[in-house]
C-alpha cells in the first residue's frame, strides 16, 4: 500500500458520510479537456465546434477499467489542431496531443491525423479504427496503466496491452502517421529493463506515505533504498530512457523529501549521478541533511 491508497481509503469513507461512494464507484478517469483550432480558417473551424463536448462526454462519461479498480485519476487533455487538407473528399485534420496526470504519466505527441466531420458518431462501440478516438483510447490508457503502477506493483499491465492493441490497428490502419513511434514507446516502457521503473514508482509513493503520513524513521529508508536501486539498475542499462527522463522530471523535487530518514549520503549522490541535469537540486538535500 502506497501513500495514493492509504489516502484514497479515507477518501472512500469520506464520500460514504457525504452519500457520494456509489458516484465515485463508477468513475475511474476524469479529464478537463480543451480543444484548439486557432490557427484554422474559420469554416474549418466551424466544423469542430461541437468536438470538444462530444469528446469530453466520450471521455467523461464511460468506465475506463474493471470494477475492482475503484481509483480516481483525474487528468487534462488539451488537443491542438494546426492545419485541415482534402484527401478526396475526407477533411483530415493534423494535431498536437497532449495529456497530463497526477502522478507524472505526462506525454506530448506532436502529429496525427484524424478525419472529422459535423454529426459524425462518437462512440466506444465501433468495429473499424477511428484515429480520433484510436488516439484518445491509447493515451488515456496509457496514463491509466502508469497511475495504476503507483498503487499496484506493475498495476497497469492490463492497460498497456489495451494500449498495444489499439497502437497495432492504429499502424495497419489508414491512418498511420506516428504509431509507429507510439507503439516503440509503448514496448520501450513495458520492455525486461524498464521493469526496474514501474516497480520504482509504487515504491517511491510508498516511501513518501511513510514520511508524510507516518514519520516512520525505520521503514522510510527500506524504501529509499529500493528506489535508488531499482532507478540505478535501468539507468545503467539505458541511461537515455525516455521513460525516466519522464519520470525524473515530473518527481525530482520530491527525493528529498524521501530521503528525510537517510543515514547517509548514498541514495543523494546516486541521483546526482543518474540525473545529473540537476545535480545543484540534489547537492541541496545533502546540504539540508548534514544540518542535522
Amino acid at each position: 500500500m502506497n501513500i495514493k491508497f492509504h489516502l484514497l481509503v479515507d477518501w472512500w469513507m469520506r464520500l460514504a458520510l457525504c452519500g457520494l461512494i456509489q458516484f465515485a464507484f463508477g468513475q475511474t478517469f476524469q479529464a478537463r479537456l480543451t480543444v484548439e483550432a486557432e490557427r484554422l480558417q474559420p469554416e474549418d473551424r466551424a466544423i469542430l465546434a461541437e468536438l470538444p463536448r462530444v469528446l469530453d462526454d466520450y471521455i467523461n462519461n464511460y468506465k475506463w477499467t474493471n470494477s475492482n479498480e475503484d481509483i480516481l485519476i483525474n487528468s487534462r487533455i488539451s488537443i491542438v489542431v494546426e492545419t485541415m487538407t482534402m484527401r478526396g473528399s475526407e477533411r483530415i485534420y493534423r494535431a498536437q496531443f497532449i495529456i497530463n496526470s497526477p502522478a507524472g504519466e505526462n506525454y506530448l505527441d506532436k502529429s496525427f491525423e484524424f478525419p472529422y466531420q459535423t454529426g459524425q458518431i462518437i462512440d466506444h462501440q465501433r468495429v473499424l479504427f477511428n484515429p480520433l478516438l484510436g488516439m484518445v483510447d491509447f493515451y488515456v490508457y496509457m496514463v491509466i496503466a502508469g497511475e495504476l503502477d503507483t498503487y499496484f506493483i506493475q498495476g497497469g499491465t492490463p492497460y498497456y496491452d489495451r494500449a498495444r492493441h489499439i497502437a497495432d490497428e492504429g499502424l495497419i490502419s489508414g491512418y498511420s502517421l506516428g504509431w509507429r513511434n507510439r507503439l516503440e514507446e509503448l514496448q520501450l516502457i513495458t520492455d525486461g529493463d524498464h521493469l526496474n521503473l514501474r516497480e520504482a514508482k509504487f515504491y517511491y509513493y510508498e516511501g513518501l506515505f511513510y514520511v508524510e503520513e507516518r514519520r516512520d524513521a525505520s521503514r522510510v529508508p527500506l524504501y529509499s533504498n529500493k528506489v535508488i536501486e531499482l532507478l540505478d539498475r535501468l539507468f545503467k542499462r539505458q541511461p537515455n530512457s525516455t521513460a525516466l527522463k519522464r519520470f525524473l522530471d515530473s518527481h525530482y523535487q520530491e527525493f528529498c523529501t524521501l530521503f528525510t530518514y537517510d543515514k547517509d549520503r548514498k541514495n543523494i549522490e546516486a541521483m546526482m549521478r543518474i540525473d545529473n541535469r540537476r545535480r545543484e537540486t540534489y547537492q541541496e538535500c545533502l546540504t539540508e541533511a548534514e544540518r542535522f
